[in-house]
């Protein structure tokens, strides 16, 4: 009596197709009786054949392996159950030879006298494959199509979940929570005060937990603007459609953010570990070789101090405590007075009342250039319907005259919020630039050193209690300038007062210098 192994397998998809694993394991057993077999194991998966990484096969193997000669055969009902790729599969029959064992598929039999019997195999494991790979096409082809009607085909970004709709048919619905906090990171981020980590910890507390990969993905996500992009293949170029789900944001804040992304702004390298007491570390220079200070703290007589330093073999080392009251002293010098804020505000005020009429202009010109592409993109596809142009052609005007809509709406955009903007930002940067040292004193230490980075071009040296930087600044010009206006003549017009203002450096400043 012969010694056989039987192996039955399943996947999900099959068992509506009479492949249950009960009815396979019936029918060999019913072959083994009438042949005479004795059965010495089973194993069975519930898994697709693609390939052999299959748990209760890999036992088998080893099952055969561990008793080679005393096994002769290994049953399966047909091929498709031992293998759906003829390459892996004529490959799995030379191991199993090996061991000593035949595969027999009970009801796919061959007549093994004859070399024939070769080709009748190789058609057998080659059709499970070719099925394999229509499949495949077919459901790719139904994706592809979904895709083109709006449909987003796929796990839902965040924000959204699956669902089907009255037909059954995959679409996304809103999560309003998430949602919310989707439009929050959109809206930040295209502020351009805040790089894609810094925004991704600062949403984490509010329920936005996602890897550093996946919040990057989530800000070129188009879906979240009702956009779905399909991707080119064969002759077809890449095409953008309006999605049927709807929309977290509108496009013209997605084209912010991707502009925002584009722009790869070079940040200055900021100190590894903030420390509360060295809000300075990262913007301090050393007076003497010009390299970055570091900080550490230090054990001495009365307790611990902190001190900014520079790398050896430098020996520039000083108090941090010491360097912080003469830094908040110098600050206090660069106050602007309050009555040269209202000055340039009220400059800077008639300077933007007498734009906008030139802006309102702009804006309706503007419109007038989006409607025109808007009727470009009708009359395109009714040239299709028609039979006028190509499918391929539509897909090409479609894409060029959507960007040229997209950045016509986005500086429509910029010109419509422009003055809201303007006299908000404004009021509020002369507001701080009136109390410098306030603002410093009271920020938090992050706070803290932004408003240094941002205020100085350059980095900063501090030298026998003063302190000086070497770069260009906004900031420190209307400083200096104010300074020089407010030691000129205290009558006339805002306008004559502005011409008075000179490019006077002041003290502290060495523009153009190099340390």
């Amino acid at each position: 009596m012969e010694n056989v192994v039987i192996y039955t397998r399943v996947s999900t998809d099959e068992q509506a197709y009479g492949y249950s694993l009960g009815h396979q394991k019936e029918q060999l057993e019913k072959y083994c009786v009438d042949k005479g077999y004795d059965i010495v194991a089973h194993y069975q998966d519930d898994c697709s054949a693609k390939t052999f990484n299959r748990p209760e096969f890999s036992k088998m193997l080893s099952y055969l392996k561990q008793n080679k000669g005393k096994v002769s055969k290994l049953l399966v009902l047909k091929y498709d159950r031992f293998s759906r790729d003829l390459a892996g599969g004529s490959s799995m029959l030379q191991e199993l030879a090996s061991y000593g064992v035949e595969l027999v598929a009970i009801e796919q039999p061959l007549d093994k006298s004859v070399p024939d019997h070769l080709v009748m195999q190789a058609v057998y494991m080659a059709i499970p494959q070719v099925e394999n790979m229509r499949r495949s096409m077919n459901t790719a082809s139904g994706m592809r199509k979904a895709l083109k009607e709006g449909r987003f085909m796929g796990k839902a970004p965040l924000g959204y979940r699956n669902s089907r709709d009255v037909n059954n048919r995959p679409v996304i619905e809103v999560v309003p929570e998430k949602a919310s906090l989707v439009r929050e990171a959109f809206e930040l981020f295209a502020t351009g005060m805040y790089d894609k980590e810094e925004l991704r910890r600062k949403l984490k507390p509010k329920g936005l937990t996602l890897t550093k990969t996946c919040f990057a993905q989530m800000l070129r996500q188009p879906a979240y603007c009702g956009k779905i992009v399909v991707k080119a293949k064969d002759n077809e170029p890449e095409l953008t459609v309006t999605a049927i789900h709807e929309p977290i944001i509108d496009e013209t804040l997605y084209n912010k953010v991707q502009e925002q992304l584009k722009r790869r702004v070079k940040r200055k390298a900021k100190p590894k570990k903030l420390v509360a007491e060295l809000p300075l570390r990262g913007n301090l220079i050393c007076p003497d070789c010009g390299g970055n200070l570091t900080g550490s703290a230090s054990k001495g007589s009365g307790g611990v101090y902190q001190y900014y330093h520079c790398q050896s073999p430098c020996r520039v080392r000083f108090r941090a405590d010491v360097a912080h009251l003469h830094f908040e002293q110098w600050l206090r010098s660069l106050n602007i007075p309050s009555e040269i804020v209202a000055l340039y505000l009220a400059i800077l005020e008639d300077e933007f009342n007498a734009l906008e009429k030139d802006r309102f202009k702009e804006i309706q010109v503007l419109k007038l250039q989006r409607d025109e592409k808007d009727k470009l993109l009708t009359e395109a596809a009714l040239k299709l319907l028609k039979g006028e142009i190509s499918y391929e052609i539509l897909s090409r005007v479609d894409t060029s005259l959507r960007q040229e809509i997209n950045a016509l709406s986005m500086r429509i955009h910029d010109l419509e919020v422009q003055e809201s903007g303007f006299k908000h930002y404004m009021r509020y940067g002369m507001t701080l630039l009136s109390d410098l040292s306030g603002y410093y004193t009271s920020a938090e230490l992050d706070v803290k050193q932004k408003l240094v980075s941002s205020i100085f071009g350059g980095k900063l040296v501090y030298q026998n209690g003063n302190y000086r930087t070497n770069g260009q600044s906004e900031v420190m010009s209307l400083i200096a300038n104010s300074k020089a206006l407010l030691g000129g003549k205290k009558r006339g017009s805002s306008s004559e007062k502005a011409e008075e203002v000179g490019k006077v450096a002041l003290p502290g400043i060495e523009p153009g210098s190099k340390v």
